[in-house]
């Protein structure tokens, strides 16, 4: 069996839905895992993270690539870059092998969600994974699974993948996919 049989789940999906004329954006580049996969898929991929270790990694995987922005940025200030995508990613959590105390933050993750989906054109989508095991993992988890109420079942249709007997709050995967544009 595969180590990561949700990220392989997750890359599939993006597989299916992103085309070399597509301009994607990696919300958290970590490690460069998710920034080459979709380098190797969409025209254009803008990553961002906060730790200069992050970029580095990643710089080591995609740095000869021209059409791969990695940005030293929170991904709340998204727009500070890049104002045209198809596709948003976000890998929630912490930098593996990095620090464990710098996470992504409940209400900085909300208030960017807030302010991409708006600008999401129609057939877009935004990827979370979502790593509820640790404790402001947890918080960010019960704050999406708010969120996603709010959303209109007219305009996005979103489906959530989770392990279903696995312990100690495994991670899980949310894809919200645009149908209609709002208005």
């Amino acid at each position: 069996m595969r180590k990561n049989v949700l990220l392989d789940q997750a890359h599939a999906i993006l597989k299916e839905l992103i085309t070399k004329e597509d301009i994607i954006v990696d919300a958290t580049m970590g490690n460069g895992h998710d920034t080459l996969f979709l380098s190797s898929i969409a025209k254009e991929v803008y990553a961002f993270d906060i730790q200069e270790q992050a970029l580095l990694k990643t710089k080591e995987k995609v740095g000869h690539l021209s059409h791969v922005h990695l940005i030293l940025d929170s991904f709340e200030h998204i727009f500070d870059h890049v104002t045209d995508y198809r596709g948003v990613i976000f890998n929630l959590g912490y930098l593996p092998q990095g620090d464990p105390s710098i996470t992504t933050l409940h209400d900085v993750t909300i208030r960017t969600l807030n302010m991409i989906l708006p600008r999401l054109k129609k057939e877009g989508f935004i990827q979370i994974v979502v790593y509820p095991g640790h404790p402001e993992g947890m918080i960010e988890s019960t704050a999406i699974q708010t969120w996603l109420n709010t959303l209109n079942p007219h305009h996005y249709q979103i489906t959530i993948t989770s392990f279903h007997h696995q312990e100690n709050l495994p991670p899980y995967l949310i894809m919200i996919y645009k149908t209609k544009d709002e208005g």
